[in-house]
């Protein structure tokens, strides 16, 4: 008689493999990111040092400048690094006020429809990042 092969064995394996996977690439993403701003924040204090008289005269408008600066890089880092479909800054999150239209999920791809008001999660898998992809 031959013994079938445990298919759930199997399955725990491949579960452990994607686990791994998926904690090797978020490991990847948070490194680059710490580096990114420890590179930043390194070229903002050096400009600092080297323009304190202006951060002393003007530091609002300067504060609001570089405050805009970093909110595009971030934005800009993660669109790259996630190879996202659609920029982040045209999505919108559950629990914020969103026009009436179609809306598609980030994560799994389903075509949620809402009507005026507050953004509800994903109809299929509750994801809550989803971006406007026209009228109803």
């Amino acid at each position: 008689m031959k013994k079938e092969p445990n298919t759930d064995l199997d399955l725990v394996e491949e579960a452990k493999k994607t686990l791994a996977g998926a904690k090797n690439w978020f490991l990847e993403d948070v490194e680059l990111m710490r580096a990114y701003w420890h590179d930043q924040m390194g070229y903002v204090e050096a400009w600092v040092d080297a323009n304190w008289h202006l951060v002393k005269d003007e530091s609002e408008e300067l504060l609001e400048d570089l405050d805009k600066r970093e909110d595009a890089a971030l934005l800009w880092l993660l669109n790259h690094a996630n190879n996202n479909p659609v920029p982040l800054e045209r999505c919108s999150v559950a629990g914020q006020e969103a026009q009436a239209g179609r809306y598609i999920c980030m994560d799994c791809g389903h075509e949620n429809t809402h009507e005026q008001g507050i953004l509800a999660t994903c109809d299929v898998c509750h994801y809550g990042v989803l971006y406007f992809q026209g009228e109803l």
